[in-house]
């Protein structure tokens, strides 16, 4: 809906107009991108995605984690790439439903209970088993083994899901926030669930952000492409 209120409004000749949206994992936002100038996704797949790699999500992990925890684990920064890498298999498996349009049920999956909390690895038999039984629906959801191959990277994609601007690692944003509650439980951190849900950490990482956001060369396309000097 947002890219066709863009196209049109151009089409009326309107100045001073940004379309802000979340890159995702299909191409529809690039192929906008190619004849609307008025296009500006996200870095990364979204919004909460690209404030993670940036200074933000850093200062998230260091203020609500357990200093001595990161410490001991190589740093804040070993750790949020650590957390970050977890998500390969599901940025590849929903980079590969939205190449075969096979209607998998993501958000009917908690990725956060699919998540051994000691090591801090996906488990990633039992995640795609609950993706397929979730998606069921859909008449064209693939084989459970299907599913697995995409995912390790057997079955290579027709194209990695990437951020033209360089963000990367890529992923959904909303998808780490629910890796970092699980390690601020224990991992990396002593917080109880309750505190660090996806929706606390949510506010809190736009909370720490908002400069950030004002500050990156992104947020300066931003203000230029609706009209006001930086």
């Amino acid at each position: 809906m947002a890219l066709e209120a863009a196209a049109k409004l151009e089409e009326w000749n309107q100045k001073n107009l940004a379309c802000v949206v979340d890159r995702d994992f299909d191409e529809d936002v690039e192929a906008s991108e190619q004849h609307l100038r008025s296009v500006h996704p996200y870095e990364n797949a979204d919004m909460e995605a690209m404030l993670a790699v940036s200074r933000a999500g850093v200062d998230l992990l260091t203020e609500i984690g357990s200093c001595e925890k990161i410490d001991k684990l190589g740093g804040v920064q070993k750790v949020a790439l650590q957390l970050m890498m977890i998500l390969e298999p599901v940025t590849r498996l929903r980079r590969a439903n939205a190449e075969n349009r096979w209607g998998i049920a993501f958000d009917a999956v908690d990725l956060s209970g699919k998540i051994d909390k000691k090591t801090m690895t996906l488990k990633l038999r039992p995640y795609c088993t609950a993706l397929r039984e979730s998606s069921l629906e859909s008449p064209n959801v693939p084989a459970l083994a299907t599913l697995i191959d995409h995912a390790e990277g057997v079955r290579p994609l027709t194209r990695e899901p990437v951020c033209p601007r360089g963000s990367k690692p890529y992923f959904r944003g909303r998808d780490f926030l629910l890796v970092l509650g699980v390690a601020l439980c224990g991992y990396c951190g002593t917080k109880r669930a309750q505190s660090v849900t996806q929706e606390n950490l949510e506010s809190a990482l736009r909370l720490a952000g908002a400069q950030e956001i004002r500050m990156s060369q992104w947020g300066r396309d931003l203000l230029h492409l609706v009209g006001i000097a930086c």
